[in-house]
């Protein structure tokens, strides 16, 4: 019997077959699998991706070429008249909407994405005066968003840049505005407060338009009094509502006499009508009352004028009266005659 070599490893027939695969198609294997990649790169270079809340611009060469904006987004056409000067409307950008996958030149084009969503401004304390030089602490807030890429990129490129920037346009726009206000308009009246932070709103836009930014709202955060003017104010606050009660309080009382002139006139009204009524029924039963007393008279006279000296003796006199009759008097004739014959 042979001796077997216990160091011979056992033959791996798979692996052979590769080693006899790869120096037979090695070269072109390596070569496809190269192409693979190199298109797999160029393929991602070629393409990117907008997302729903996102905005791009693409740049060839430090040149901006392509804005990519949201579905909805009219800042150009808004701001047409202040935009006209600047390279979005220049007719060298071509401008499309809407998220999802987008080309460009692969290794050429640069894309820069910015986000679309609204971003909030909160200013520092700062002191104001209203017309009347009384001084208050207020700190404001605006709701802002990117809406052109491309001038955002040229002119401001960064969120620190763009707030910045609103810190020393929106503080002093709302700080004229309220100077011009008189301070109750300022504390009390919404609706002037508004429309002069909706004025200054129009005034901070012309001025961020061109940087691709637009301001959506501007509001006064919060108003604080200085130590010196709370007493002052407090005592103005209890005028103003003295004042209010003391209007309600008229208008109280004005509605309180009419109430009553309106129930004493109806009342009138009522006591007239019956009055006129009443006067109604008892001319007829006057009349009715005549008409049997003449009836009574027509068919016993004598008795008739009995009864109604009757009723002159009863109305005439009372029982402690003496009567002095002439014997002529009719009435004595009467009295005479149912005295004799009873």
């Amino acid at each position: 019997m042979e001796n077997m070599n216990t160091n011979e490893r056992p033959i791996n027939y798979r692996e052979a077959q590769t080693r006899k695969f790869l120096r037979n198609h090695g070269g072109k294997t390596v070569v496809l699998a190269v192409a693979v990649i190199a298109l797999l790169i160029l393929l991602s270079e070629s393409i990117f991706i907008v997302g729903e809340s996102e905005q791009a611009s693409v740049s060839r060469f430090g040149v901006i070429r392509r804005l990519i904006l949201n579905t909805g987004n009219n800042f150009h056409t808004t701001y047409a008249n202040l935009l006209e000067d600047e390279v979005t409307l220049s007719g060298n950008v071509r401008i499309s909407y809407g998220s999802g996958i987008h080309f460009k030149v692969p290794f050429v084009d640069k894309v820069e994405t910015y986000s679309g969503r609204l971003y909030t401004y909160v200013s520092s304390s700062e002191v104001v005066n209203t017309a009347e030089k009384k001084q208050y602490y207020i700190t404001t807030f605006a709701q802002w968003h990117i809406t052109d890429p491309a001038l955002f990129s040229l002119k401001l490129g960064s969120m620190t840049a763009a707030e910045n920037q609103l810190d020393n346009i929106i503080h002093p726009v709302i700080v004229q505005a309220i100077n011009r206000m008189l301070a109750d308009n300022f504390i009390s009246n919404k609706d002037a407060l508004n429309a002069a932070l909706q004025a200054g709103l129009t005034t901070i836009n012309k001025d961020m338009c061109v940087r691709g930014i637009e301001v959506k709202d501007i509001q006064i955060h919060r108003t604080t009094l200085p130590t010196a003017n709370v007493e002052s104010t407090y005592a103005r606050m209890q005028a103003d509502r003295a004042k209010m009660a003391q209007q309600l309080r008229s208008e109280g009382n004005e509605e309180y006499n009419k109430a009553v002139a309106a129930a004493d006139l109806e009342a009138r009204q009522i006591e007239a009508a019956a009055i006129s009524e009443a006067g109604v029924i008892r001319a007829e039963a006057d009349a009715e009352a005549a008409d049997i007393y003449a009836q009574s008279y027509a068919a016993d006279p004598d008795f008739y004028a009995y009864w109604r000296a009757l009723q002159a003796l009863e109305k005439a006199i009372d029982e402690d009266a003496t009567l002095v009759l002439d014997q002529n008097n009719p009435l004595f004739a009467d009295l005479m005659k149912f005295i004799t014959n009873p």
